[in-house]
């Protein structure tokens, strides 16, 4: 008799182990490794719904990340180091591949002086335009004058209460 409640446990093991196995099995992260993460921040995501990296796009089942992580994924199997993973894609995809403009030549200085350059820019234009239509003020007017006296001495008057 023993062996029957045995054997019911043991099916009852198997009923919950057996399909946790197929979802482990399934699972679509298994190829996010440090490496794939780590050459994924170099490179884009494309999908278009999104601003992030290969490395960090938070979308499921991402039509650009996904088979850019398991090409980078198949690349790093094949012992090829981060740079020439990175090569080997940019030469497939093109520039627009990178997270980044790559730091060769004048690019990146002028990525970084041209901002500050448009905006002395901007603040000159809008000087000059100020400065062109800027009237004089206009006198004021005797009634306007007497409103303004009436007031500054009833200001001083409460101030020498206090």
């Amino acid at each position: 008799m023993p062996a029957r409640p045995r054997r019911s446990s043991l099916k009852l093991i198997l009923a919950f182990l057996l399909p946790l196995a197929a979802l482990v099995a399934q699972d679509p992260t298994s190829y996010l490794t440090p490496d794939v993460t780590r050459v994924g921040e170099r490179l884009a995501c494309r999908c278009g719904g999104c601003r992030n990296t290969v490395g960090n796009c938070p979308m499921l089942r991402c039509r650009s990340a996904d088979p850019m992580r398991h090409r980078i994924y198949a690349l790093k199997a094949q012992g090829m180091s981060d740079d020439a993973v990175v090569n080997t894609i940019v030469r497939e995809e093109g520039i627009v591949a990178l997270a980044s403009p790559p730091g060769q030549g004048l690019g990146p200085v002028i990525t970084w002086v041209m901002p500050g350059f448009a905006l002395l820019i901007g603040f000159g234009i809008y000087t000059a335009f100020v400065r062109r239509n800027r009237k004089p003020p206009e006198p004021l007017s005797a009634g306007d004058q007497a409103l303004i006296d009436r007031f500054r001495t009833q200001i001083d008057r409460e101030l020498d209460e206090r």
